[in-house]
């Protein structure tokens, strides 16, 4: 991730909007696995995408809605 480290840890099992160098928008789903060398998002559909880590631009977190709020 050119000279940045990111702790993706942070992300894990969350639903994460992400930008990727090889789509041209940004997509939204679930890191589901990450190593030091590449990164696994599940999709809503349920179709996952597996992409070497040099491919992600930008990572940040969507907050859920509170379930029990009124």
């Amino acid at each position: 991730m050119q000279n940045k480290t990111v702790k993706l840890k942070e992300f894990l099992g969350k639903v994460n909007a992400y930008t990727l160098s090889f789509i041209d928008k940004s997509i939204t789903g679930r890191l589901i696995e990450t190593d030091e060398d590449y990164i696994k998002i599940q999709l809503r559909s349920g179709d996952v995408i597996c992409c070497h880590i040099d491919c992600l631009k930008s990572i940040w977190n969507i907050r859920q809605p509170n379930q029990g709020a009124v």
